[in-house]
């Protein structure tokens, strides 16, 4: 779950949001059952492919800016594939925030919904509609950017901007905007109910995705039902309201990454309960997201008097909490409502949570222990980023516990060997605090990878191994050992797996119609994970589903058909086909003769040189509409379900007149549609011009393994996208079109090399190579090998002296006393 504290900014007269981390859990519910139906994805919905690599998803809040200094610069997004930026909000009757008094709500400020400032937000905004929580933040400030205020107004100020700047370094990052959060949840229950305001919520979601460049959008309502800030609007109801808004918002995702060419991403932050399955449809939802980042942490904190694991991977038996939560725990409810695993995305935090006045118990190390309340009536200790004016949270940075706690100022590391996590207690303070490290992140992504769960997402960057205004951290980042082991843009490719999952047993017919045969059959099992089922209608593939139902419609009656099942794994391995089950359906009850009404309205959208969106209302029939017939002139060209049609392929410049029909499940098929007209826009023109030759290239710097390169920018009649940079004949690297320097590295002390600099366009024209700069590296400088010490970080490849004998770094770490390298050769190998 998302903490959210927002704190004054002293860069702007704002009032902002620190969102307050805080979790209510319900008692546990019983065990899920596998869910009765699956439902069909919708029209564009993304389905999960098989896994040629794991997702790194990083919250980077907005708030994190002020008092933690961190900014978008700082994120290293070589480890991330996803980018989560929190919180927008929801706009209702005209504004935004949340006015509720409750002490968990730790800012009761309301906002106009209607900005100025705000490109999206000019005029009247809508209830439902995506607001920004931030926008001074968000797309205002121009701290950090090498620009004039006037620029702002043309979308380069603000963290926005400098999100565009690091994805264009980082080609493969993917950016999604999160809408919600703890403190922020108060109106979802609103939106999803009102289908105007669910709307209205689809279209801002692509409008902002337009605007500012997200790939996505992330939704955090905490949460459905039941739960999160008492004064959240919630109904029985939002069960069902949710999966509609989702829908709602996946559709017009997919329309709107039809018209861009792109595949726009839906995902959701969900709740590491039981409860959860019981308050959402799981199943359907599951199959109208990308993926699902479970929120497997704050399982316990200052909310209780006894101190317990924040994040424990599996459940501890010795654990008194009669629920037991764990990651573990979670990630079975939810495949067992019928998520498929790959669309799992494990939650894990880069911080710890506090007890205070706890005793130290027979094994002298807190854990599992009453602590006693203050003269305050309190068990939280000063966390991090606490102030006398925020209180304290007793929640902890993992850079800030890396640099100031671990094994230090009295403080204690001890492991918990079964939950898979570390912990630390102060004898004197009575201090006991639950965290995270590389040693759990590793136990966690091994199981991320045994499960075939489709990653980690982490809350929240700023809290990892760094240098802030409250601590310096120099050791291992957690970011690092994420990104590694899940294999995040490493030329190393992931182990193949080759095994098959097991034949799916006992296939059987649980229901039947004139038209449709409802399947049933026992999961299957695979040595990383089963991720869907094939179905087949004799030889022919209906459908890949996640659970263990599927219903096969737009049958003949009184007819016998023959079906199978295959499971499927991530890494593509497919099953030996199921034993074979006949069924033949029933009888018609009645026979419909009566056609659907013809389409009206159709109307011509987002013309350009190859194509445009077909649009018209929908028909109505007696039973009900099954599909619409697209006919240019008097030959069908294609049939969909909506009332919406993406033509594509078409000529420049040319007249196109289209027709729709509509037909029902028993083949009746209406009028036509009116004829609708239009005329394609003429071809987009080539650029053919090359840039201006990049000049004054020089050397600012060098080392004897280095040399930093500089130049001055070339221009271009469209832009400059990025540079080439050649040592010699041979492409040393690239760097964007706003990047004016690069750094040659691996070069052999004192010896000569030719640089030269070529500036490309978008069009891929690319100009003369620069006049040649040549450079002599230095004279390589003398080293000594380093003795081992304690409390020292060591990356892979390091080499110490220990008793006489040279040691080279396996894996990366921070050293501890007991771990000498002639002790751990896990760590150490003798050279």
């Amino acid at each position: 779950m998302k903490s959210q504290f927002r704190k004054k900014s002293f860069a702007a007269c704002l009032t902002l949001l620190l969102l307050l981390s805080s979790w209510t859990v319900a008692n546990a519910a019983p065990a899920a059952t596998a869910a009765g139906t699956t439902a069909t994805p919708a029209a564009g919905a993304v389905k999960a492919a098989a896994n040629s690599s794991y997702k790194v998803v990083g919250y980077f809040t907005d708030w994190g800016v002020y008092d933690p200094n961190y900014q978008v610069e700082n994120i290293d997004a070589s480890k991330l594939t996803h980018l989560n930026y929190a919180f927008a909000d929801l706009c209702w009757n005209g504004k935004h925030g949340n006015p509720s008094n409750d002490p968990g709500n730790p800012n009761k400020t309301t906002w106009n919904c209607t900005d100025k400032g705000v490109p999206t937000q000019t005029g009247t905004v809508p209830n439902g509609a995506i607001v920004l929580g931030d926008p001074w933040s968000d797309v205002n400030n121009s701290d950090g950017v090498p620009l004039e205020w006037e620029d702002c107004e043309k979308g380069k100020c603000g963290n926005f901007y400098k999100l565009k700047v690091l994805k264009q370094a980082n080609p493969n990052l993917k950016t999604l905007l999160s809408v919600g959060g703890w403190t922020w949840s108060n109106h979802f229950s609103d939106v999803a109910a009102d289908s105007t305001a669910r709307t209205n919520f689809a279209n801002s979601a692509v409008n902002v995705i337009r605007t500012y460049g997200f790939d996505g959008i992330d939704i955090d309502w905490e949460y459905p039902v039941s739960d999160g800030l008492p004064d959240n609007s919630r109904r029985a109801a939002d069960k069902q309201n949710f999966t509609l808004l989702l829908q709602e918002t996946r559709n017009k995702l997919a329309a709107a990454g039809a018209q861009d060419g792109k595949s726009y991403l839906l995902t959701i932050a969900s709740r590491a309960n039981e409860s959860y399955t019981q308050t959402t449809e799981l199943s359907k939802i599951s199959n109208i997201l990308d993926w699902i980042n479970i929120m497997t942490y704050d399982f316990h904190g200052d909310w209780e008097t006894s101190t317990n694991h924040n994040a424990g991977l599996y459940s501890d038996p010795n654990d008194p909490d009669v629920n037991k939560f764990s990651a573990d725990y979670a990630v079975n409810a939810y495949i067992n409502a019928g998520v498929a695993p790959s669309k799992i995305v494990l939650g894990v935090p880069f911080y710890g949570r506090g007890w205070k006045g706890c005793a130290a118990g027979p094994n002298g190390d807190g854990q599992y222990q009453v602590c006693t309340p203050d003269f305050n009536g309190s068990t939280t200790p000063t966390g991090t980023w606490d102030t006398f004016e925020t209180g304290a949270s007793g929640m902890f940075d993992y850079g800030d516990l890396a640099a100031n706690y671990v094994n230090k100022n009295g403080f204690v590391r001890y492991w918990n060997a079964t939950a898979q996590v570390p912990y630390l207690y102060n004898p004197t303070s009575k201090i006991f605090i639950s965290y995270e490290d590389p040693q759990s992140l590793a136990a966690k992504t091994s199981y991320i990878k045994s499960k075939g769960l489709g990653g980690a997402m982490i809350w929240e960057l700023s809290e990892d191994c760094r240098t802030s205004p409250k601590f310096t951290c120099t050791g291992t980042k957690l970011l690092t050992q994420l990104g590694t082991d899940l294999n995040v843009n490493s030329t190393t490719p992931p182990v193949t797996d080759t095994t098959a999952p097991s034949v799916p047993a006992n296939l059987t017919s649980t229901a039947k119609t004139s038209t449709s045969v409802t399947l049933k059959w026992d999961a299957s099992t695979d040595n990383v994970g089963v991720t869907g089922y094939d179905v087949y209608q004799g030889s022919t593939l209906l459908t890949r589903v996640t659970g263990t139902t599927y219903t096969a419609t737009g049958l003949t009656a009184q007819t016998a058909y023959t079906f199978t099942v295959k499971a499927a794994d991530a890494a593509g391995n497919i099953s030996a086909a199921s034993s074979s089950l006949a069924v033949t359906t029933s009888a018609p009850a009645t026979t419909d003769t009566q056609a659907p009404t013809a389409p009206t309205n159709p109307v011509v959208s987002a013309i350009t040189d190859k194509g445009a969106t077909l649009t018209w209302t929908a028909s109505t029939d007696n039973v009900g509409v099954t599909g619409y017939q697209i006919f240019q002139g008097t030959t069908s060209v294609a049939t969909t379900t909506g009332t919406t049609f993406n033509l594509t392929g078409l000529t420049a410049n040319t007249s196109y007149t289209y027709t729709i029909k509509a037909k029902d499940a028993a083949g009746n098929v209406s009028a036509a549609s009116s004829a609708v007209t239009f005329k394609t826009l003429a071809a987009a023109s080539t650029d053919t011009q090359a840039p201006t030759t990049p000049t004054a290239v020089t050397a600012s710097s060098k080392t004897d393994t280095s040399v930093v390169l500089k130049w001055t920018a070339s221009t271009d009649n469209v832009g400059v996208t990025g540079y080439d940079i050649y040592k010699g004949t041979t492409l040393a690297g690239s760097v964007s079109g706003t990047t004016l320097t690069y750094t040659a590295t691996g070069l052999t002390a004192s010896t000569a090399y030719s640089f030269t600099v070529k500036a490309k366009d978008a069009a891929g024209n690319v100009s003369a190579a620069s006049t040649a700069l040549s450079v002599t590296t230095n004279a390589a400088t003398p080293t000594t090998t380093p003795a081992w010490a304690p409390n020292t970080a060591y990356a892979v490849g390091a080499e110490v002296t220990y008793n006489g004998a040279v040691y080279v770094c396996r894996t990366a770490h921070t050293s501890l006393t007991g771990w000498e390298p002639s002790n751990v050769p896990a760590l150490w190998t003798k050279k």
